[in-house]
């Protein structure tokens, strides 16, 4: 075997070897994680979080698929605080930290990315990276299929209203919508009750035709 040959399979076998102990480390188990069926082992998806590395409060859980993606360990970078639920598909994109809160529910297919491109010349628009911690504060609610962008931080006890897209902070106690996100209106801190169409009698019929 040639010299120039010799050196380029100890590259691609040092390569290999970095590869291969990337994913002996914590971040395979977030990978056995996500393998696993959608609404279905949330305990056991939520402890392996734990042990990749993911910061998960008391009687928080997981339902759903989370795909965490970035450099190194990307587990690291994120913290979910207490009593809060994630229904999955959650995306997150760790190339910052992103920070989400006490008793706050995030709904299916919500995407929040910490990494964004300045704009570049004609020939390659995707310019220069660029990246921006996320905070979710305490209370809030991110309806499904909603992104969130770097550097924003959602507001304690906010909304953010399915499909939408987030590119700056969230005041407190508001609803927002569209593409971009805009405030819609501010909300009621005790709450509000739900209109009617939103009311599910589950008694049953008490006659049969």
């Amino acid at each position: 075997m040639s010299k120039p040959t010799r050196t380029l399979v100890s590259r691609a076998w040092q390569a290999a070897s970095e590869e291969v102990r990337s994913l002996a480390s914590r971040q395979a188990l977030a990978y056995l994680a996500e393998t696993l069926p959608s609404s279905a082992f949330a305990n056991t998806r939520t402890a392996l979080l734990r042990a990749a590395g993911v910061k998960i409060g008391r009687h928080s859980l997981v339902q759903g698929k989370l795909r965490l993606t970035g450099k190194g360990n990307p587990c690291e970078l994120l913290t979910i605080g207490d009593e809060t639920l994630i229904t999955g598909g959650l995306h997150v994109d760790l190339g910052a930290p992103v920070r989400i809160g006490n008793l706050v529910r995030v709904g299916h297919d919500v995407s929040l990315l910490t990494i964004n491109h300045a704009v570049g010349p004609s020939y390659f628009r995707a310019g220069t990276s660029f990246f921006g911690e996320i905070v979710i504060e305490d209370g809030c609610w991110l309806a499904s299929r909603c992104t969130v962008l770097p550097n924003v931080v959602v507001g304690a006890g906010s909304i953010v209203a399915a499909g939408s897209v987030v590119t700056r902070n969230v005041p407190k106690h508001t609803l927002v919508a569209g593409v971009p996100a805009r405030v819609v209106r501010e909300l009621n801190e005790e709450g509000e009750p739900s209109p009617p169409s939103m009311r599910y009698d589950s008694s049953p019929p008490s006659s049969l035709s």
